[in-house]
């Protein structure tokens, strides 16, 4: 048996780069969006994806197991974040008729109300720590690595 002791592996310089980088970033941008999202509309980063993924999703609902997913909570955590969301009227349950033993978390029309009222505050941090930083064609090709990246997970 070798008694040889194993090195660490390193990142190359360019992989650590472009990692700590995105980390560093995404790290900072979530605060600030944190922040200017509590101070300015008394919703926190995590309470305003809730809203923006009902948004978006037809009929502005989804299944709570579904929400939970794109949202990247636990079954639990997402629970306490409907339950505070809808104590603020934000947010309604409704029982799925083809499944009664399941949920939807459904958008009210007040949660509609508090999303674009929040949303200017969100897009202003995205673009004063973002966009604004660069060139449209530096812009363009983050945009395009991104993509690079997203399809790479793709199975």
């Amino acid at each position: 048996m070798s008694t040889a002791i194993l090195k660490h592996e390193y990142l190359t310089e360019a992989e650590f780069r472009a990692w700590g980088g995105c980390l560093s970033f995404t790290s900072k941008a979530m605060q600030a969006l944190d922040e200017a999202l509590r101070k300015e509309h008394g919703i926190s980063l995590t309470e305003f994806d809730v809203l923006i993924t009902l948004y978006n999703a037809p009929n502005d609902r989804l299944r709570m197991t579904e929400l939970s997913n794109r949202i990247v909570l636990t079954a639990s955590g997402l629970t306490q974040l409907v339950t505070r969301l809808e104590s603020k009227g934000l947010v309604g349950r409704s029982v799925d008729p083809a499944d009664r033993r399941s949920f939807f978390a459904v958008l009210t029309s007040a949660g509609d109300q508090r999303l674009r009222e929040s949303r200017p505050t969100h897009n202003e941090v995205i673009r004063s720590r973002l966009t604004r930083r660069l060139t449209p064609e530096q812009l363009a090709t983050l945009g395009a690595l991104w993509g690079v990246v997203a399809a790479a997970e793709k199975p």
